[in-house]
């Protein structure tokens, strides 16, 4: 709150937030959150469920050590494959809560890290189907939702991940997808700073 006030007395004009955890949602039910204009999200599958995904693959935030990265390759497609409806809808019924609860605080959502999974090497030949097809579903799912404003497809859609990036028609896709979804207009209706926002984009 400090930090947000000392920012808008010099630019009054830009929408602040603060990027956060979406998985304990209780604390901003009962937080004072009226400071900020709108709020970033980060969701991703792996971590739900008391990140049941990351355990039965091994991943433990080694961010020194290559292992964690190794055992996500050996063993992540795989398991995801195993059942995808399964994962696939603890990422959307987490999406579809995350919405409910800021929707009730009246604020659009805008998320810059996302979906399936926190981190993934570019390692030569490594397959990125698995990663792109949460992605494109939490994707769907968020715009679907009408509380976001603005969103982004993975954590890895910048060039530097070719795996990615060189599928052009799944960015082009997606980024028609997310550009034409509808935001519930209450979103802004008490939030001046939101609505210029939503005219720039």
């Amino acid at each position: 709150k400090e930090a947000i006030a000392i920012v808008r007395k010099e630019y009054p004009e830009i929408p602040l937030l603060f990027s956060f955890d979406a998985h304990d949602l209780n604390n901003y039910k009962v937080l004072d959150t009226s400071f900020i204009d709108l709020f970033d999200p980060h969701i991703w599958m792996v971590q739900l469920n008391n990140s049941e995904f990351y355990n039965k693959v091994g991943y433990k935030y080694q961010p020194f050590d290559p292992q964690g990265y190794k055992d996500t390759v050996a063993h992540a497609e795989k398991l995801y494959y195993e059942k995808p409806d399964y994962w696939n809808q603890l990422l959307i019924d987490k999406i579809k809560d995350v919405a409910k609860t800021m929707n009730a605080l009246g604020r659009p959502l805008l998320t810059t890290e996302c979906w399936g999974i926190v981190d993934y090497k570019d390692w030569p030949l490594l397959d990125w189907q698995w990663v792109k097809d949460l992605c494109e579903i939490g994707t769907i799912a968020a715009a679907q939702t009408k509380q976001w404003a603005a969103i982004s497809t993975s954590n890895f859609c910048g060039p530097q991940f070719i795996g990615m990036w060189r599928d052009i028609e799944w960015h082009q896709r997606l980024t028609s997808i997310i550009r034409s979804s509808p935001l519930d207009k209450s979103l802004t209706q008490n939030n001046p700073i939101a609505a210029k926002l939503l005219k720039r984009l």
